[in-house]
Protein backbone atom coordinates (compact mmCIF):
# COMPACT_ATOMS: atom_id res chain seq x y z
CA UNK A 1 0.00 0.00 0.00
CA UNK A 2 1.42 3.63 -1.01
CA UNK A 3 1.76 5.98 1.54
CA UNK A 4 -1.18 8.77 1.94
CA UNK A 5 -2.34 11.22 4.82
CA UNK A 6 -5.79 11.89 4.09
CA UNK A 7 -8.10 14.29 6.30
CA UNK A 8 -11.43 12.93 7.65
CA UNK A 9 -13.72 15.99 8.70
CA UNK A 10 -16.84 15.31 11.25
CA UNK A 11 -19.33 18.24 11.28
CA UNK A 12 -20.71 19.52 14.90
CA UNK A 13 -23.77 18.00 16.88
CA UNK A 14 -25.37 21.35 18.55
CA UNK A 15 -28.73 20.50 20.04
CA UNK A 16 -31.07 23.33 21.99
CA UNK A 17 -27.85 26.00 21.51
CA UNK A 18 -25.65 23.52 23.02
CA UNK A 19 -22.60 21.91 21.33
CA UNK A 20 -22.35 17.72 22.21
CA UNK A 21 -19.51 17.61 19.79
CA UNK A 22 -17.58 20.22 18.04
CA UNK A 23 -16.15 20.12 14.51
CA UNK A 24 -13.48 17.96 14.02
CA UNK A 25 -11.10 17.65 11.60
CA UNK A 26 -7.99 15.14 11.81
CA UNK A 27 -5.24 13.96 9.50
CA UNK A 28 -4.38 10.09 9.29
CA UNK A 29 -1.28 8.95 7.99
CA UNK A 30 -0.81 5.46 6.39
CA UNK A 31 1.61 3.05 8.93
CA UNK A 32 0.30 5.35 12.15
CA UNK A 33 -1.91 4.29 14.60
CA UNK A 34 -4.12 7.18 15.75
CA UNK A 35 -6.03 7.54 19.59
CA UNK A 36 -9.53 9.28 20.05
CA UNK A 37 -10.49 9.62 23.34
CA UNK A 38 -13.91 10.66 24.14
CA UNK A 39 -16.54 10.14 25.74
CA UNK A 40 -19.44 7.40 24.82
CA UNK A 41 -22.06 9.69 23.01
CA UNK A 42 -19.02 11.86 20.97
CA UNK A 43 -17.47 8.49 19.96
CA UNK A 44 -20.92 7.07 19.43
CA UNK A 45 -21.37 10.73 17.27
CA UNK A 46 -18.56 10.49 15.16
CA UNK A 47 -18.60 6.98 14.11
CA UNK A 48 -21.97 7.13 12.30
CA UNK A 49 -20.60 10.13 11.05
CA UNK A 50 -17.95 8.71 9.26
CA UNK A 51 -19.68 5.72 8.17
CA UNK A 52 -20.54 5.45 4.19
CA UNK A 53 -16.70 6.94 3.35
CA UNK A 54 -15.74 4.50 0.68
CA UNK A 55 -11.76 4.97 2.08
CA UNK A 56 -12.83 3.95 5.63
CA UNK A 57 -13.76 0.47 7.21
CA UNK A 58 -16.15 1.10 10.28
CA UNK A 59 -15.26 -1.74 13.10
CA UNK A 60 -18.11 -1.33 15.40
CA UNK A 61 -17.78 -3.54 18.80
CA UNK A 62 -21.29 -4.77 18.62
CA UNK A 63 -20.61 -6.07 14.69
CA UNK A 64 -23.84 -9.13 14.12
CA UNK A 65 -22.61 -12.81 13.52
CA UNK A 66 -24.43 -15.71 12.80
CA UNK A 67 -24.66 -17.88 15.98
CA UNK A 68 -25.11 -21.44 14.03
CA UNK A 69 -21.89 -20.83 12.25
CA UNK A 70 -18.39 -21.69 13.11
CA UNK A 71 -15.58 -19.76 13.14
CA UNK A 72 -14.28 -20.94 10.07
CA UNK A 73 -17.37 -20.51 8.57
CA UNK A 74 -17.97 -17.60 9.71
CA UNK A 75 -14.68 -16.01 7.83
CA UNK A 76 -15.23 -17.17 5.40
CA UNK A 77 -19.16 -16.54 4.81
CA UNK A 78 -17.56 -12.51 5.34
CA UNK A 79 -14.69 -13.54 2.46
CA UNK A 80 -17.47 -14.79 0.00
CA UNK A 81 -19.82 -11.74 0.79
CA UNK A 82 -17.11 -9.46 0.11
CA UNK A 83 -15.75 -11.27 -2.55
CA UNK A 84 -12.39 -11.39 -0.88
CA UNK A 85 -9.85 -14.16 -1.11
CA UNK A 86 -7.12 -14.09 2.45
CA UNK A 87 -5.35 -16.81 3.91
CA UNK A 88 -7.64 -17.82 6.79
CA UNK A 89 -5.51 -20.27 8.25
CA UNK A 90 -2.80 -17.86 8.77
CA UNK A 91 -5.52 -15.23 10.10
CA UNK A 92 -6.98 -17.83 12.62
CA UNK A 93 -3.38 -17.85 13.95
CA UNK A 94 -2.81 -14.80 14.08
CA UNK A 95 -6.17 -14.11 16.43
CA UNK A 96 -5.40 -17.17 18.70
CA UNK A 97 -8.63 -19.51 17.47
CA UNK A 98 -6.65 -22.08 14.90
CA UNK A 99 -7.55 -24.92 17.26
CA UNK A 100 -10.86 -23.62 18.15
CA UNK A 101 -12.19 -23.06 14.33
CA UNK A 102 -14.74 -25.43 13.78
CA UNK A 103 -16.69 -23.99 17.14
CA UNK A 104 -19.86 -22.64 16.75
CA UNK A 105 -19.96 -19.00 17.24
CA UNK A 106 -23.01 -19.12 20.18
CA UNK A 107 -20.04 -20.74 22.10
CA UNK A 108 -17.94 -18.43 21.96
CA UNK A 109 -16.75 -16.49 24.92
CA UNK A 110 -17.23 -12.53 24.81
CA UNK A 111 -13.41 -11.90 24.44
CA UNK A 112 -13.00 -14.83 22.02
CA UNK A 113 -16.13 -13.42 19.72
CA UNK A 114 -14.24 -10.04 19.65
CA UNK A 115 -11.21 -11.97 18.19
CA UNK A 116 -13.39 -13.09 15.49
CA UNK A 117 -15.12 -10.11 14.79
CA UNK A 118 -11.01 -8.82 14.87
CA UNK A 119 -10.55 -11.10 11.72
CA UNK A 120 -12.76 -8.74 9.31
CA UNK A 121 -10.43 -6.33 9.29
CA UNK A 122 -8.43 -8.11 6.49
CA UNK A 123 -11.65 -9.12 4.64
CA UNK A 124 -12.41 -4.97 4.38
CA UNK A 125 -9.33 -3.65 2.57
CA UNK A 126 -9.62 -0.51 2.72
CA UNK A 127 -6.73 2.34 3.31
CA UNK A 128 -8.26 3.27 6.81
CA UNK A 129 -9.53 1.26 9.31
CA UNK A 130 -11.37 2.96 12.72
CA UNK A 131 -11.99 0.41 15.51
CA UNK A 132 -14.63 1.01 18.29
CA UNK A 133 -13.58 0.43 22.07
CA UNK A 134 -11.39 -2.45 21.07
CA UNK A 135 -10.14 -3.22 24.06
CA UNK A 136 -13.20 -3.18 26.28
CA UNK A 137 -13.87 -5.82 29.08
CA UNK A 138 -11.56 -8.30 27.04
CA UNK A 139 -9.01 -10.79 28.88
CA UNK A 140 -5.38 -9.63 28.74
CA UNK A 141 -4.63 -12.48 25.98
CA UNK A 142 -6.99 -10.95 23.98
CA UNK A 143 -5.68 -7.28 24.74
CA UNK A 144 -2.34 -8.72 23.21
CA UNK A 145 -3.70 -10.08 20.20
CA UNK A 146 -5.83 -6.95 19.41
CA UNK A 147 -2.47 -5.06 19.42
CA UNK A 148 -0.47 -7.76 17.25
CA UNK A 149 -3.70 -6.76 14.73
CA UNK A 150 -3.19 -3.66 14.74
CA UNK A 151 0.71 -3.81 14.67
CA UNK A 152 -0.01 -5.96 11.29
CA UNK A 153 -2.13 -3.73 9.20
CA UNK A 154 0.14 -0.71 10.55
CA UNK A 155 3.03 -2.82 9.02
CA UNK A 156 0.93 -3.09 5.94
CA UNK A 157 0.80 0.55 5.43
CA UNK A 158 -2.90 1.07 7.00
CA UNK A 159 -3.77 3.92 8.69
CA UNK A 160 -5.58 2.73 12.29
CA UNK A 161 -7.37 4.90 14.38
CA UNK A 162 -8.87 3.88 17.75
CA UNK A 163 -11.82 5.48 19.36
CA UNK A 164 -12.07 4.87 23.07
CA UNK A 165 -13.56 6.28 26.52
CA UNK A 166 -10.05 4.72 28.33
CA UNK A 167 -6.94 6.49 27.76
CA UNK A 168 -4.94 4.44 30.09
CA UNK A 169 -5.78 1.89 26.55
CA UNK A 170 -4.00 4.43 24.16
CA UNK A 171 -1.16 5.04 25.66
CA UNK A 172 1.02 2.29 25.15
CA UNK A 173 -0.50 1.33 21.77
CA UNK A 174 -0.75 4.16 19.56
CA UNK A 175 1.66 6.49 18.22
CA UNK A 176 -0.42 9.66 18.69
CA UNK A 177 -3.52 10.47 21.17
CA UNK A 178 -6.11 13.30 20.81
CA UNK A 179 -8.80 14.00 23.39
CA UNK A 180 -11.95 15.28 21.87
CA UNK A 181 -14.25 17.24 24.02
CA UNK A 182 -16.81 20.24 23.83
CA UNK A 183 -13.67 22.68 23.42
CA UNK A 184 -12.22 20.88 20.36
CA UNK A 185 -9.79 18.28 18.94
CA UNK A 186 -6.60 18.14 21.39
CA UNK A 187 -3.22 16.24 21.21
CA UNK A 188 -1.99 14.64 24.29
CA UNK A 189 1.97 14.53 24.63
CA UNK A 190 2.15 10.84 25.46
CA UNK A 191 5.66 11.49 26.72
CA UNK A 192 4.67 13.82 28.96
CA UNK A 193 1.82 10.93 30.66
CA UNK A 194 4.20 7.94 29.96
CA UNK A 195 6.88 10.56 32.18
CA UNK A 196 4.71 11.39 35.39
CA UNK A 197 3.31 7.54 35.78
CA UNK A 198 6.75 6.83 35.89
CA UNK A 199 7.63 8.95 38.56
CA UNK A 200 6.84 8.79 42.64
CA UNK A 201 3.21 9.88 42.80
CA UNK A 202 3.65 12.90 46.13
CA UNK A 203 2.30 12.15 48.88
CA UNK A 204 -0.17 15.25 49.00
CA UNK A 205 -1.40 14.22 45.34
CA UNK A 206 -4.90 12.31 45.42
CA UNK A 207 -5.72 10.44 42.35
CA UNK A 208 -9.35 9.10 42.39
CA UNK A 209 -9.81 5.70 40.23
CA UNK A 210 -13.35 4.45 40.25
CA UNK A 211 -13.63 1.05 39.32
CA UNK A 212 -16.80 -0.80 39.47
CA UNK A 213 -16.28 -4.67 40.84
CA UNK A 214 -18.27 -7.59 39.75
CA UNK A 215 -17.76 -11.12 39.71
CA UNK A 216 -18.22 -13.98 37.10
CA UNK A 217 -17.42 -17.32 37.18
CA UNK A 218 -14.44 -16.86 39.70
CA UNK A 219 -13.26 -13.92 38.66
CA UNK A 220 -13.00 -10.66 39.47
CA UNK A 221 -14.27 -8.14 36.81
CA UNK A 222 -13.76 -4.53 37.17
CA UNK A 223 -15.30 -2.01 34.85
CA UNK A 224 -14.78 1.95 34.30
CA UNK A 225 -18.05 3.54 35.04
CA UNK A 226 -18.90 5.07 31.12
CA UNK A 227 -18.94 1.61 30.49
CA UNK A 228 -22.32 0.55 32.11
CA UNK A 229 -25.73 1.07 30.71
CA UNK A 230 -27.59 0.43 34.46
CA UNK A 231 -27.78 -1.70 37.82
CA UNK A 232 -30.58 -3.38 38.62
CA UNK A 233 -31.17 -5.05 41.90
CA UNK A 234 -33.70 -7.72 42.44
CA UNK A 235 -34.69 -9.76 45.24
CA UNK A 236 -31.65 -8.46 46.87
CA UNK A 237 -29.20 -9.20 44.47
CA UNK A 238 -27.59 -6.48 42.63
CA UNK A 239 -26.60 -6.97 38.59
CA UNK A 240 -24.29 -4.60 36.83
CA UNK A 241 -25.26 -4.37 33.14
CA UNK A 242 -23.11 -4.22 29.98
CA UNK A 243 -24.00 -4.55 26.62
CA UNK A 244 -27.06 -7.19 27.16
CA UNK A 245 -24.95 -8.89 29.54
CA UNK A 246 -25.56 -8.90 33.39
CA UNK A 247 -22.58 -8.93 35.95
CA UNK A 248 -23.13 -9.86 39.90
CA UNK A 249 -22.08 -7.12 41.87
CA UNK A 250 -21.78 -7.46 46.28
CA UNK A 251 -21.89 -3.48 46.20
CA UNK A 252 -25.37 -2.23 47.45
CA UNK A 253 -27.70 0.03 45.49
CA UNK A 254 -27.03 3.10 47.84
CA UNK A 255 -23.03 2.37 47.63
CA UNK A 256 -23.53 2.26 43.66
CA UNK A 257 -25.55 5.32 43.96
CA UNK A 258 -22.62 7.60 46.05
CA UNK A 259 -20.23 6.49 43.65
CA UNK A 260 -21.58 7.08 40.45
CA UNK A 261 -23.34 9.77 40.48
CA UNK A 262 -20.39 12.02 39.83
CA UNK A 263 -19.90 10.47 36.32
CA UNK A 264 -23.69 11.04 35.28
CA UNK A 265 -25.97 8.13 37.15
CA UNK A 266 -29.30 8.83 38.34
CA UNK A 267 -31.57 6.74 40.46
CA UNK A 268 -34.29 6.69 38.72
CA UNK A 269 -35.91 3.69 40.58
CA UNK A 270 -36.12 2.34 44.11
CA UNK A 271 -34.32 -0.87 42.27
CA UNK A 272 -32.77 0.97 39.54
CA UNK A 273 -29.62 3.17 38.87
CA UNK A 274 -29.49 4.35 35.34
CA UNK A 275 -26.10 5.76 33.14
CA UNK A 276 -27.68 9.13 31.84
CA UNK A 277 -25.64 9.22 29.05
CA UNK A 278 -27.05 5.95 27.40
CA UNK A 279 -30.90 7.53 27.94
CA UNK A 280 -31.88 7.75 24.66
CA UNK A 281 -36.10 8.32 24.95
CA UNK A 282 -38.28 8.44 28.20
CA UNK A 283 -41.99 7.11 27.44
CA UNK A 284 -45.12 6.34 28.97
CA UNK A 285 -45.60 2.99 29.90
CA UNK A 286 -48.36 3.25 31.93
CA UNK A 287 -51.28 5.68 32.91
CA UNK A 288 -48.73 6.33 35.83
CA UNK A 289 -45.54 4.81 35.21
CA UNK A 290 -42.74 5.28 32.42
CA UNK A 291 -39.23 3.75 31.21
CA UNK A 292 -35.99 5.08 29.72
CA UNK A 293 -34.94 3.15 26.51
CA UNK A 294 -31.36 3.01 26.21
CA UNK A 295 -29.18 4.14 22.95
CA UNK A 296 -26.97 1.27 21.30
CA UNK A 297 -28.38 -2.16 19.46
CA UNK A 298 -28.97 -3.62 23.12
CA UNK A 299 -32.17 -1.01 23.22
CA UNK A 300 -32.40 -1.47 27.05
CA UNK A 301 -35.56 -0.48 28.79
CA UNK A 302 -35.18 0.49 32.15
CA UNK A 303 -38.31 1.91 34.78
CA UNK A 304 -38.72 4.85 35.67
CA UNK A 305 -40.72 5.88 38.67
CA UNK A 306 -43.27 8.60 38.62
CA UNK A 307 -41.78 10.38 41.63
CA UNK A 308 -38.13 10.29 39.79
CA UNK A 309 -39.58 12.36 36.57
CA UNK A 310 -39.96 15.43 37.97
CA UNK A 311 -36.14 15.58 38.82
CA UNK A 312 -34.74 13.71 35.82
CA UNK A 313 -36.53 16.52 33.56
CA UNK A 314 -34.52 19.16 36.09
CA UNK A 315 -31.68 17.56 35.74
CA UNK A 316 -31.56 17.00 31.51
CA UNK A 317 -32.93 20.83 31.14
CA UNK A 318 -36.40 19.85 30.02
Amino acid sequence: MKNFQQQISIDSLIIGGVTHCPPIDLSLESGIITGLYSDVNKIEYMMNQLQGDPAINIHFRQDGHYDRLSILESIKFECALYNVKINVDDVLKMIGLFDQKNVKMKNLTYSELQRVRLAKLFIHEKPIHILQEPYQNLDNKSKEIVNLVVKTLKNQGSAVCLFTTNLEDLIHSTDKVFRVDEKGLKLIDLQEVNDFTQKEIPEKLTIQLEKIPTKMNDKLILFNPPEIDYIESIEGIVNVHVNGDAYPCSLTLNELEKRLMPFGFFRCHRSYIVNLQKVREIITWTKNSYSLILSGKERGNVPLSRSKLVELKGIIGI
